[in-house]
């Protein structure tokens, strides 16, 4: 059986802010658990989980995961092969992770970078535009023909909607389907939109996936782009990425490489 030793009166002082880094939270078949590996698993646990956990289940994982390696090292599990040739790749996988990590610290990207970037691109950037629009769908061409002619004899677009539109969403709304961009709608109906003018309608019926369309188009803006503040941490990821393409560049173009696979 296991032999687990807790002093509740270390573990009350231990997990407060004024304990000591090597001050004992437990102790396990003699094995310390101090206040330094509670407090960086608690704070391994709170960014996994974005949220702080209770102390007393922190502290019944470490005696779990204490159990358990204490139990796989007398099994003599820690001279796998297996284990070994994984625990190297893990190896390697922090180093590089602390070697990036060291790169970008001593090249940190200001404000002023980010805001310059977010510039440039904003210069190079085809702003798309935005349709206001409404419609009439129905399910056949000669309801649609049939329509398009009551709208031609003055009949008002919005009335028409109401009544006859078999999309009832937007029929209760007089057919307004509001500001829509080219990846919102079909490939048919975008082209028609494009060919409109604000306050004109098509004048012959457009095919659709789930009828025929009448289209109305009311208005056109350009589209609003996000501001800085929105897009500021996926600029500075995208150069921290160009940064890290550099670095490693450089790291290649100052070593010597022989290549020995085929």
């Amino acid at each position: 059986m296991f032999k687990i030793i807790v002093s509740t009166c270390l573990l009350l002082v231990s997990l407060s802010s004024y304990a000591d880094p090597t001050d004992p939270v437990a102790k396990i078949n003699g094995q310390t658990i101090t206040q330094q590996d509670y407090d960086n698993y608690a704070k391994t646990r709170t960014e996994q989980t974005g949220s702080q956990v209770q102390p007393e289940v922190l502290l019944g994982e470490l005696l779990q995961r204490e159990l358990l390696k204490q139990d796989t090292i007398k099994k003599g599990l820690d001279k796998d092969p297996e284990f070994i040739q994984k625990l190297e790749y893990m190896r390697t996988n922090l180093l590089m992770a602390m070697g990036m990590h060291d790169y970008l610290s001593k090249h940190p990207l200001d404000e002023a970078t980010l805001q310059r970037e977010y510039d440039r691109q904003l210069a190079n950037i085809k702003v798309p535009k935005e349709y206001q629009v409404r419609h009439i769908l129905v399910e056949t061409e000669a309801d649609a023909l049939s329509i398009i002619t009551e709208l031609n004899n003055g009949d008002s677009f919005d009335k028409l909607a109401k009544e006859k539109s078999i999309d009832i969403p937007s029929a209760k709304k007089n057919g307004v389907l509001g500001w829509i961009t080219k990846s919102r709608v079909e490939k048919s109906f975008w082209k028609v939109v494009e060919t409109l003018e604000k306050g004109q309608y098509t004048t012959t019926p457009v095919k659709g996936q789930f009828g025929w369309h009448i289209i109305q188009l009311d208005d056109i803006r350009t589209a609003a782009l996000p501001p800085f503040k929105n897009v500021k941490q996926q600029i500075k990821a995208a150069l921290q990425r160009q940064l890290m393409q550099k670095y490693v560049s450089d790291l290649k173009s100052q070593a010597q490489i022989e290549m020995t696979l085929p």
